[in-house]
C-alpha cells in the first residue's frame, strides 16, 4: 500500500489557518521537516517557502500509525509531493 492511497488523509490538511493577507499554501509544495505522534495521529512540521506549517493525518488502521511513522521518519528532508508514492509495511495480525 502506498501513502496517497490513505485517500481520507493524504495529502495532509493545515491544523492553523493562514493569517489576514496570506495566501494559503498547499503541504505537498514543501519539505517534511519532521513529525510528532500524538496517540492515533502524526503531526507532521511541513516548511514552505520558508514559513513551517503543521498539518495533521489520522485515520483507522490498517496501515498502523507506527508503521506509516517509521516511513515519514526516514524521510525526513523529503520533498511532500514526493512521500505519498512511498511503500508501507504491511503488519500482519497474530491470532493468539
Amino acid at each position: 500500500m502506498k501513502l496517497r492511497e490513505l485517500t481520507a488523509v493524504w495529502a495532509p490538511q493545515w491544523i492553523e489557518s493562514s493569517g489576514p493577507g496570506e495566501t494559503s499554501a498547499v503541504a505537498e509544495e514543501g519539505v517534511l521537516e519532521g513529525l510528532e505522534r500524538l496517540g492515533n495521529r502524526l503531526l507532521l512540521r511541513i516548511n514552505v517557502g520558508g514559513r513551517r506549517r503543521t498539518a495533521s493525518l489520522q485515520w483507522d488502521p490498517p496501515p498502523a500509525v507506527g508503521d506509516v511513522e517509521t516511513v515519514l521518519l526516514a524521510s525526513i528532508g523529503a520533498a511532500m509531493r514526493d512521500l505519498g508514492n512511498l511503500e508501507l509495511p504491511t503488519t500482519r495480525t497474530v491470532h493468539r
